[in-house]
């Protein structure tokens, strides 16, 4: 940034300051949705989401609240949801280890749900399982099958879903496409030893990071710009703040780009919502 000018004077800060959109889509790759009983959230709705999506230039791969933990609701009604939306959403299908018949079922339905669906999800902290537990066994061997990509949330020092465990599942199964939810937060050792030590494809996701200074430049110096991913557990968190949190950054408008946007089409391509 110019030492003359203000952060939102030039540059894509500064488009997106005139604006309110980029010159190209945001892509966020780590999205929820539904109401949730512990917490008021404004755009919690199909339609409430779609609509700030839309106003942020935004388009968004989701995982439902419910299908993460409630066996009755099935990943074929978020697939319904994102063909109401076909040019906004795209769908994760959710993981629950504890319910082995969805999973099966799932599996078998995926290639009828393209290409509404772009891979799994697993919330292995919240299902109380380390993701090397064979209950995951079937649905990562699919994604490794295929190369599709994992969604994981992550975090540091967690038993079931940080570094030990993902970098032993990235060697067991190194043909996935591993995205790793909240980057392992707080655990800088284990992003560099993913990095440098799995054999697999991995990238780094920026939900809940933006806002907290000097993390993404951090980030970046580790990984590399082309290693993360812009996510924001929408409708946890807004659209405007995740985006403001790359754009006011300290790294180049390339890297802001690359997270914001390049980087989710080199994995997804042609699966994603289009711009319209």
């Amino acid at each position: 940034m110019s030492k003359s000018k203000c952060l939102w004077e030039e540059g894509l800060a500064g488009e997106f300051w005139r604006n309110g959109k980029l010159p190209f889509t945001v892509y966020d790759v780590h999205g929820h949705m539904g109401f949730h009983r512990a917490i008021y959230m404004s755009h919690s709705s199909p339609e409430m989401m779609v609509r700030h999506l839309r106003r942020a230039g935004a388009k968004l791969i989701f995982t439902h609240h419910y299908a993460l933990n409630d066996w009755s609701f099935r990943n074929s009604q978020c697939v319904d949801i994102a063909r109401r939306f076909p040019n906004d959403l795209r769908v994760y299908m959710a993981v629950n280890p504890h319910c082995q018949s969805n999973i099966e079922e799932d599996l078998a339905l995926y290639d009828s749900w393209l290409p509404y669906v772009c891979g799994l999800k697993f919330l292995a902290d919240y299902h109380h399982l380390p993701v090397t537990d064979p209950l995951y066994e079937k649905a990562v061997a699919f994604a490794d099958a295929r190369r599709l990509p994992i969604l994981f949330h992550t975090w540091g020092g967690s038993p079931n879903n940080g570094a030990a465990p993902l970098l032993e599942l990235t060697k067991r199964h190194p043909n996935a496409i591993y995205l790793f939810g909240h980057s392992i937060y707080g655990d800088w050792a284990g992003v560099e030893k993913l990095r440098n030590e799995s054999p697999a494809t991995c990238y780094f996701e920026l939900t809940s990071i933006p806002g907290q200074a000097g993390y993404i430049e951090k980030l970046v110096d580790i990984v590399g710009a082309d290693r993360i991913l812009y996510g924001t557990d929408l409708p946890w968190f807004d659209e405007f703040q995740g985006i403001g949190g790359v754009l006011c950054a300290d790294i180049s408008d390339d890297a802001k780009k690359a997270i914001l946007h390049d980087n989710a089409i080199r994995i997804f391509g042609d699966l994603l919502p289009q711009p319209v």
